[in-house]
């Protein structure tokens, strides 16, 4: 088993004051997993090319383990689609939705499995041998809790789409039965297998995808349920979502 913690986390070149949330999160990640594992986790911390050298240094200068910073900014380019929506998902928000809902995998298929934890994320109390627990268990994908889509431009055109470019039974799939996906944990082999990668690559490639801001927990949930995968709760984890007003997650 080889097994990473991830974040695609953004660049502060201005105020390094706001990196502050991501390196309580390191640590929390230190604390409550790697120093408990006999076999740490690979940290990995994903960045749009905005991370500079003397960030990356100043980021590790208070973390208590090596980060490996990842830059893929060769996903988030220009183009001139005219976006639909709310003007507060700009260009950017939509192809991070599409980074974690497809090229991730790529980024990441040296690995068994991973577990996702953004960078606005506080661990407080985690089973540090959860991937362990996933494997033994025959489990393809836990998370801390449920959601359902309430995005109302992703519901009037994400399962149209999938009707005329997929043969899943839309009408059973696209359930709500989603995964928050700020943190999660996953086997990565799962996203490869050929079928489900096609899907992704079918639904994420599209110029939809970013026209009408599909979200990554979205398109999670109904891969999962297409593929009659159940979509389990971590048996032990509490954390806290420090952007939405420190609201505590517990299982």
């Amino acid at each position: 088993m080889k097994a990473a913690i991830v974040a695609l986390t953004r660049g502060y070149p201005d105020n390094r004051l706001l990196y502050e949330k991501l390196i309580k999160r390191n640590k929390s990640i230190f604390n409550n997993i790697n120093n408990k594992r006999e076999v740490p986790a690979d940290i990995i911390l994903f960045h749009e090319g905005n991370i500079s050298l003397e960030d990356q240094n100043y980021i590790q200068s208070f973390s208590p383990e090596l980060i490996n910073f990842v830059d893929v900014k060769k996903y988030f380019v220009k183009n001139n689609l005219e976006l639909k929506g709310e003007e507060r998902f700009p260009l950017g928000y939509r192809q991070m939705c599409r980074f974690n809902m497809f090229h991730i995998w790529n980024e990441v298929r040296d690995y068994s499995h991973i577990l996702r934890v953004d960078e606005d994320i506080e661990i407080m109390n985690i089973d540090p041998y959860a991937f362990e627990y996933m494997e033994k268990k025959n489990i393809s994908y836990m998370t801390g809790r449920f959601t359902k889509d309430i995005h109302r431009l992703t519901n009037r055109t994400l399962p149209y789409y999938l009707i005329e470019n997929t043969n899943m039974n839309v009408q059973k799939i696209y359930n709500h039965k989603n995964p928050y996906t700020n943190l999660f944990a996953t086997s990565v082999d799962f996203w490869l297998d050929e079928s489900n990668y096609s899907i992704l690559e079918k639904i994420a490639l599209s110029d939809d995808q970013l026209i009408n801001r599909w979200g990554d927990h979205t398109v999670h949930g109904i891969i999962l349920n297409h593929n009659q995968e159940k979509i389990q709760l971590f048996p032990k984890l509490e954390y806290k979502h420090i952007s939405h007003s420190d609201l505590v997650i517990k299982n």
